[in-house]
């Protein structure tokens, strides 16, 4: 397992490049603002809450439901990230 710090690192990478993709969308066209500000705020409150969750892995003592903890975790902010892809790619198509 990565460490708790590149963990962190990791999901800020992929949580910025959603943000990243969402305003060079609509530094390109200004238009559907309302739909790429929600999907930039609902993101950064996504990153806030899966922060916390990593914060809160100090209450799990085994080690073995700390692994499945992170690995559950880290499966959903993927799925997540690739909903938020999507969903923005359906933004550009419109």
């Amino acid at each position: 397992m990565a460490t708790i710090k590149q963990l962190k690192k990791d999901f800020d990478h992929l949580t910025f490049a959603v943000i990243e993709d969402c305003i060079a969308r609509y530094n390109l066209t200004k238009d559907k603002e309302a739909e790429v500000s929600e999907l930039v705020e609902s993101t950064v409150q996504y990153r806030q809450e899966v922060r916390k969750r990593i914060n809160a892995h100090k209450k799990i003592t085994s080690s073995k439901e700390k692994k499945q903890y992170f690995n559950d975790l880290v499966a959903e902010f993927l799925k997540n990230t690739h909903d938020r892809f999507t969903r923005l790619s359906e933004i550009i198509q419109q």
